[in-house]
Order: structure tokens, then C-alpha cells, then sequence
């Protein structure tokens, strides 16, 4: 495979199963994540720690998620959360409570937001715009189909993925369709679907084929499409290629993985793929120009050289503990939860533990959010923890 194109470190100028961390298979729809099945865990290591944890604050939200990948967002005064049939925002620096909004149907894509607005979707295919300082509902537009996951917003755009294949690219002051584009939807494929990308004049969203695919945002032309992946197997969960997990960007590359086929290296302007491994992962990537890290589906955790993609280290201490996805704390930490609801922090450059915490005893299935210098962990079962590590 060739190289990846020089990562460019200034800001982007483009020219041209129930998804969680024990996902079941429920055949013809996508209501399916990896079956639950009743193996022994690994027994953690103990630890001495080498960095200091802080926890500033632990609030009980109200927003349980046991199933949907549904994420934090961040502004700068507010983190605001979502599960069930709730939405709430907090005060991320105190974790006092700000507002919350009680639905008549359950959040299942989400949250995202930009220009004052927060974004989520429902399981009845209702796109919601909330005022973000208030909670107060500023439009709702139907669009047919269950939300899975909401871009961010950016010159009056909001794009929305549905468990049926679509993107949607929406108004995001009125919250009318502008254009909606489709992809095939395997007989099976995993609950849930990657957060769509904006880059620069483009938005890249990963679908349930294996093809990666980027639009104008604007009026939603085709700019490049890649597969990451091509279907093979004797039966459908063997061929199950879903591109869920968190596509990261740097520079002129992105980072991004799907279920039975592996990580890609590919660059932005193009869609060209310029490496890919083979190492099977739902969860995603988190990357900086010291490597890209990804948890794979067994449970490994892994750096990789960000220009070849080859190996520089394998951990396989939480095989079978579901691990999310890495964030990248500082250039020497990462962190990952796992569905006991540990917080475990990995140190960049050797891939030992240099701390842990317990966290939401329901588990993580979305990854930490890391804001300045705190780190923000939001669980199924509710809870959120605001960190900052010394």
C-alpha cells in the first residue's frame, strides 16, 4: 500500500444487534449487536498508578441508554446528555443541573449541535432542534426513519444518519430536508452508525455496506465514495461490513474501521484508500500524529503508525471486556471504559495501564470526550464523571 499523504497539521482546506458494549443478532433488520455470550473475562491486572486521577464531579442524569450509542456534547458552558426519553444539560465545570427535556418517544441518535443549537433524533424518526441555554424546543421535522446518530451543524447544515441507510442533509435553523441520499442496508447489521464528518466544504458519513462516502454539504453532491470493505462469508453475520464506529480526521486523512473487515487510512480530498489492516473493529478511532488507536473486537487495544498503519503495540488485558473506543487525552494518555464500567488509562507510548477508576457500574459504550483538560464519561446507566488527570 502506498503512504498516506503528509498529515497537514493546519486547519483543512478540501478543494475537490443494539449497538452497545455486548451487542444480539436479530435477523432482517438492524436491531442486532453482538451476541452476549457467557465467557469468563480476563482478570484485570493490578496496577500501581503513575498518573494522578481526579474526579471533579459524578452527577446520576437520569438518562439511561442501556442500548443506543448516544453521545455527549460539549459547548462552553454546558454538557448535555441523553437516554430513554431524556435529554439534560449540566454545568461542566460544577456538574450542577441546568435544564432537562422529558419526551413522549426515546432518544436514539445524538447529541450534536453548533450556532446555539443542540440536535438529536428519535426512534419515531423525529428530528429535534433544542435552544441550548434553555432545553426549549425550536422545530421538529419528521423524517420516516429511526435516527442513529446527528453531525454536527455548521452554514445552516445538520446531517442526520437513519437505521435505514439515509443521510439526510437538513436546514439547521428551520430544520427543512435540503437533500437525502441512501445506501443499501444488509439483511443484518449492527444497532447503530458513525457519527458523520464535517470536512471542510464535505460531510463523510460510514454506512452499513462498508463504503465510506463524503457529499457537499450544501447541496449533497457526490464528492468521492470508498469502500473500506467488500462483504464476504457463507451466511450474514459473516458479511456484516458496518462502518459504526468514530471516524477521526487529521489533516488530509481519516481514520475509520468497520465490523468484519479492519482499519483504514484514507485521504480526505480523494477517498482514496491508502492502507488498510486487517483488524475487525465496531468501535472506531481516535488518532493524532503519533499513531492511531482503535479497540478491536475481541477486546485488544492497539496503536498503529498513522502513515502505514503498521502495529506499534497490541494490549490484550481487556479481551472480552468490550472496551470503547480510545480518546487521546494528552499525547501520553489514552482512555478507554469497558461494560464493568472501569475507566482504564493507557500510557501512548507503551500500552501498560498508568490508571484506573470505576466509573458507571452499568458500563460504557460510547467513548470518553475530552474538553481542555477535563475528560467527560457518560455510561449506560446514567452517570456522568468529569476528570482531570495530573
Amino acid at each position: 500500500m502506498k503512504k498516506l499523504l503528509p498529515i497537514v497539521w493546519a486547519s483543512i482546506a478540501l478543494t475537490g444487534l443494539h449497538g452497545c458494549s455486548g451487542q444480539s443478532l436479530i435477523p432482517g433488520s438492524q436491531l442486532f449487536s453482538q451476541s452476549e455470550k457467557i465467557v469468563p473475562l480476563k482478570p484485570l491486572k493490578a496496577i500501581s498508578p503513575s498518573i494522578k486521577t481526579n474526579v471533579l464531579w459524578q452527577v446520576q442524569t437520569g438518562c439511561a441508554s442501556k442500548n443506543s450509542k448516544i453521545h455527549p456534547y460539549i459547548n462552553s458552558d454546558h454538557i448535555i446528555v441523553a437516554g430513554g426519553n431524556k435529554i439534560t444539560a449540566w454545568d461542566k465545570k460544577t456538574g450542577k443541573s441546568l435544564w432537562k427535556n422529558n419526551l413522549e418517544e426515546l432518544i436514539s441518535g445524538g447529541v450534536n449541535g453548533g450556532d446555539g443549537i443542540i440536535y438529536f433524533g428519535t426512534d419515531r424518526g423525529n428530528a429535534i432542534a433544542l435552544d441550548e441555554s434553555t432545553g426549549k424546543t425550536l422545530w421538529i421535522k419528521p423524517i420516516g426513519s429511526e435516527i442513529l446518530s446527528v453531525s454536527k451543524a455548521k452554514n445552516d447544515r445538520v446531517f442526520f444518519r437513519t437505521i435505514n441507510g439515509k443521510l439526510l442533509g437538513l436546514s439547521s435553523k428551520t430544520g427543512d430536508i435540503k437533500w437525502q441520499h441512501q445506501q443499501l442496508t444488509p439483511v443484518l447489521s449492527t444497532y447503530g452508525a458513525s457519527v458523520p464528518v464535517l470536512a471542510g466544504p464535505y460531510v463523510i458519513a460510514g454506512f452499513d455496506n462498508g463504503k465510506l462516502i463524503a457529499y457537499e454539504q450544501q447541496n449533497g453532491s457526490l464528492a468521492w465514495e470508498a469502500t473500506l470493505t467488500v462483504a464476504r462469508g457463507d451466511n450474514e453475520l459473516d458479511r456484516m461490513v458496518d462502518i459504526d464506529g468514530k471516524l477521526k480526521t487529521i489533516g488530509s486523512a481519516m481514520f475509520a474501521s468497520s465490523f468484519h473487515g479492519g482499519i483504514s487510512g484514507v485521504d480526505l480530498r480523494t477517498g482514496k484508500i491508502h492502507w488498510a489492516k486487517k483488524i475487525p473493529s465496531y468501535t472506531g478511532t481516535d488518532a493524532d500524529i503519533q499513531g492511531v488507536y482503535t479497540s478491536d473486537n475481541a477486546g485488544n487495544v492497539w496503536r498503529l503508525n498513522p502513515q502505514t498503519g503498521d502495529p506499534l503495540w497490541k494490549m490484550d488485558d481487556l479481551m472480552r471486556r468490550s472496551p470503547t473506543a480510545p480518546t487521546l487525552v494528552n499525547t501520553d494518555t489514552i482512555i478507554v471504559g469497558d461494560k464493568q464500567g472501569n475507566l482504564h488509562f493507557i500510557n501512548t507510548q507503551s500500552g501498560l495501564f498508568v490508571a484506573r477508576i470505576k466509573g458507571d457500574q452499568s458500563g460504557y459504550n460510547v467513548p470518553s470526550k475530552v474538553d481542555g483538560k477535563t475528560i467527560y464519561s457518560f455510561g449506560r446507566g446514567g452517570l456522568l464523571t468529569a476528570i482531570k488527570i495530573n
